[in-house]
C-alpha cells in the first residue's frame, strides 16, 4: 500500500465556504485514500492561513518530511488549498518538483504539477528564474565562506600544494601541515634553480634524484615555475587579490622566494 500525506489550509475567508472546512477536507482525504488504498501517514494543517501567503508552517513541514525520500505523493482536496496567488503557486510547485512529489487533487482527478500548460509561461519563467537565483546564491554564499578563511590565513579547500597535506586526525577542523615526504621536493627545486638558473635543467636534476609529483609523474615546465612562484610557500594565503599571512607553516624564506622571482623575471625578458 503506497503511503502518502495529506495537506489541509483553511483562511479566516474560507472557512464558511461550503466543503472546505478543516473536518471536511480531513475527511475527504481519509475517504478518497481509503478508496484507493493509500495509507496516510500525517495530514499537514495551516489553519486560519491566507493561500497567498508563503512560507507557512503546515507547508514548511510538509515539505520537510517530502525531502526525506520516503514519502513522495501529496494528497489534497483542491489546489486551492495549497495556493491562491501565482508568487506562492510557483514556490510550491517548484518546491514539489525538486523533491520529485506527486500532487493529487481529489476534486481535479486529471491535474498534474508536470503539465506543460501554456498559460504557466510566465510562471514557468519565474521558476526558472529561481533556481539561478538559488545557484548564484550558493554560489555567493561558497564564495563568501572561502574568502572569510583567507582573511583568517586557512585555505579554503581543494588539495594544498605538494610539501603540505591535510590533517584530519586529532583536530576539530582539518588544517594543513607539513608533508615529510614531500617537503624536501620543494625545496630542492628552488635549490637547484638559484644554482642552475634555467627551469628546463631543474627538470633534468629533479629527474636524476627520482623526484616525482603526488601522482607519480615527471614535473611538466608549468608545475616547475607553478611551484617556484607559489607564495603559498612562503606562508600565506592568496584569494583573488587578498594576501595574508597564513596559519601553516613556510617551507622557503623570503630572501629565497624573492632571489627566484628575480631570476623568473629576468629569464623571461631574455626568454630564456
Amino acid at each position: 500500500m503506497e503511503k502518502v500525506f495529506g495537506y489541509i489550509r483553511v483562511s479566516t475567508e474560507t472557512q464558511a465556504e461550503k466543503g472546505y472546512g478543516k473536518d471536511v477536507q480531513e475527511a475527504a482525504i481519509h475517504e478518497f485514500c481509503k478508496k484507493n488504498k493509500l495509507e496516510v501517514v500525517k495530514i499537514f494543517k495551516d489553519l486560519g492561513i491566507s493561500g497567498t501567503l508563503f512560507p507557512r508552517d503546515g507547508i514548511t513541514e510538509l515539505f520537510s518530511a517530502l525531502s526525506k525520500g520516503e514519502i513522495k505523493r501529496v494528497i489534497v482536496m483542491n489546489t486551492s488549498r495549497l495556493w491562491r496567488a501565482d508568487n506562492s503557486k510557483v514556490m510550491i510547485k517548484r518546491q514539489l518538483m525538486k523533491d520529485s512529489a506527486m500532487l493529487t487533487s481529489i476534486e481535479q482527478p486529471t491535474y498534474s504539477i508536470y503539465d506543460k500548460d501554456p498559460n504557466d509561461f510566465l510562471l514557468n519563467g519565474m521558476m526558472e528564474l529561481l533556481d539561478q537565483y538559488d545557484r548564484l546564491n550558493i554560489n555567493m554564499k561558497l564564495a563568501n565562506g572561502r574568502r572569510q578563511k583567507a582573511k583568517g590565513g586557512i585555505k579554503s579547500c581543494g588539495n594544498p600544494p605538494i610539501g603540505y597535506q591535510w590533517k584530519h586526525e586529532g583536530v576539530k577542523k582539518p588544517i594543513i601541515v607539513v608533508d615529510n615526504d614531500k617537503v624536501e621536493v620543494v625545496r630542492e627545486i628552488f635549490k637547484s634553480y638559484l644554482e642552475l638558473k634555467s627551469i628546463r635543467k631543474v627538470q633534468h636534476y629533479l629527474f636524476e634524484l627520482g623526484y616525482k609529483t603526488h601522482h607519480g609523474k615527471d614535473f611538466s615546465a608549468m608545475a616547475r615555475r607553478n611551484i617556484l612562484t607559489n607564495r603559498f610557500y612562503l606562508g600565506e594565503v592568496k584569494h583573488s587579490d587578498l594576501i595574508v599571512k597564513g596559519q601553516h607553516e613556510p617551507l622557503i624564506n623570503k630572501i629565497s622566494f624573492g632571489k627566484v622571482q628575480s631570476l623568473l623575471k629576468r629569464n623571461q625578458r631574455k626568454g630564456a
